[in-house]
């Protein structure tokens, strides 16, 4: 699908809103001051989503949730190591050594987070478009990105040739800033639907 320069621009400033909301529902969490930016939304092949990444074979954290309703997507959160450990040492006050030996605790941390990050985009996309929206509870995956990346989009890649990606930098207070991707992953029709409903196609 070719986008147009308004459609981008939608599926960015609904990415700002998204962010918005999950940074003040992240400062509730943590209580401490919470900023996040988006250095970058763009709509990427599905073929070319695994070179976007330098580092493939590098073992992140993947929070994956699926949303049914008037349309249906999936919503991919990627934490590298770092990143997944600092958010665990902040959040839970101790330590994080191996991402692959998390406790249940810690893979709570790490979901409830990705529920945030995720759910927020979710809301803005609804409470932009009206569609109503079901995000089903979120999913944890520690692997390898390729492999986190692989599942994720295969199923999609059989009707729809693109997603959205996007960057964020996420700082909570006394915390160095925080790379995270998020990769919302559309069902068939369903770009197509929000694009209609907002008047665009």
């Amino acid at each position: 699908m070719v986008l147009s320069e308004k459609e981008l621009d939608l599926l960015k400033e609904i990415g700002n809103i998204g962010t918005g909301n999950a940074a003040t529902a992240l400062s509730q969490l943590t209580n401490k001051k919470v900023e996040i930016t988006v250095p970058k939304a763009e709509v990427v092949p599905i073929s070319k989503i695994p070179f976007i990444f330098p580092e493939p074979e590098d073992l992140v954290v993947g929070v994956r949730m699926s949303v049914h309703g008037d349309i249906n997507f999936d919503v991919l959160l990627v934490l590298n190591r770092l990143a997944a450990k600092r958010i665990l040492q902040d959040l839970l006050g101790s330590p994080c050594e191996d991402v692959t030996q998390l406790d249940e605790l810690s893979k709570s941390a790490l979901k409830e987070v990705g529920n945030i990050m995720c759910g927020s985009y979710i809301t803005a996309l609804a409470e932009f478009t009206g569609l109503y929206l079901d995000p089903l509870p979120p999913d944890l995956t520690v692997d390898m990105l390729a492999a986190i990346i692989s599942e994720a989009v295969l199923p999609t890649a059989s009707y729809e040739d693109s997603a959205i990606y996007v960057e964020t930098e996420l700082s909570i207070e006394g915390m160095q800033a925080i790379s995270s991707y998020m990769l919302l992953i559309p069902g068939e029709n369903s770009l197509e639907t929000v694009f209609k409903k907002v008047g665009l196609r």
